[in-house]
């Protein structure tokens, strides 16, 4: 059974819901920023070719779908700056009613996103825990590939990242964990990689081998320290990421 959309908004949280997976991730297969995704979804901006390739396929529709969605958006968008412009406070009542009705909408906004809070389907999946309080890493830095590296499409290379075992216990059958689900719109990688014994107080190069997807843009991956299980070590820390800008 097809699905059918009314709008972008509506085509981006059903692609949330029915591949599981959260914004942020659907933003980085569509290879631009966070704001220009948002601008691109409600009209306000025309992608490329490639970025509407990007994000029509991220959603599971069809291009000319894609199209007539955007340009709804677009169409709603002018609407509302027309309204906008030709809409006046008018007189002290009219500014009084403007008020009241602002109030409504906004205690309307809170109530929706306090329901929207008790089934947040943007909610990370939780591993089991296996930290501990005498366990601690730091990152130091990229020995390779910084962040906003320039590489061609249907490219190969390989990241490596420098820590340091600042906690009390040694890392041994530990791996890297990526924490990205697979996209062929992301740059494509193992799943774990094994992280070198480490004893406390020394630092270790971990090293990821990516290729880069078949289309230009923003490619983002994301990873973290777990057992040969996958549960992770650090559940509350930030985790080693991968930015690279892909090219023709």
């Amino acid at each position: 059974m097809v699905e059918i959309f009314q709008n972008l908004n509506e085509a981006f949280k059903a692609a949330k819901q029915n591949r599981d997976i959260l914004s942020k991730e659907i933003i980085w297969e569509s290879g631009v920023s966070k704001s220009q995704f948002y601008r691109i979804i409600s009209g306000k901006e025309t992608p490329s070719p490639e970025t509407k390739i990007r994000v029509s396929k991220s959603f599971n529709i069809e291009i000319e779908e894609f199209d007539r969605l955007h340009a709804q958006a677009k169409l709603d968008t002018d609407t509302e700056s027309t309204v906008n412009l030709n809409g006046t406070w008018g007189d002290q009542k009219g500014l009084r009613y403007s008020i009241f009705a602002l109030a409504a909408v906004l205690a309307v906004g809170i109530i929706s996103i306090l329901i929207l809070d008790l089934n947040q389907p943007d909610a990370p999946k939780m591993d089991k825990v296996v930290s501990s309080p005498k366990d601690s890493t730091s990152f130091i830095r990229d020995v390779t590939i910084p962040d906003g590296t320039s590489i061609p499409v249907d490219t190969t290379f390989v990241k490596t990242w420098r820590v340091k075992n600042t906690g009390q216990l040694v890392w041994k059958d530990r791996y890297l964990k990526r924490t990205t689900p697979k996209s062929d719109l992301v740059c494509s990688s193992p799943a774990m990689v094994p992280i070198p014994e480490t004893a406390p107080g020394e630092t270790v190069d971990i090293s990821v081998t990516f290729t880069t997807p078949h289309l230009p843009g923003s490619c983002r991956t994301d990873w973290k320290s777990s057992d040969k299980n996958g549960n992770l070590h650090f559940p509350d820390m930030h985790g080693l990421f991968s930015v690279v800008t892909v090219t023709r």
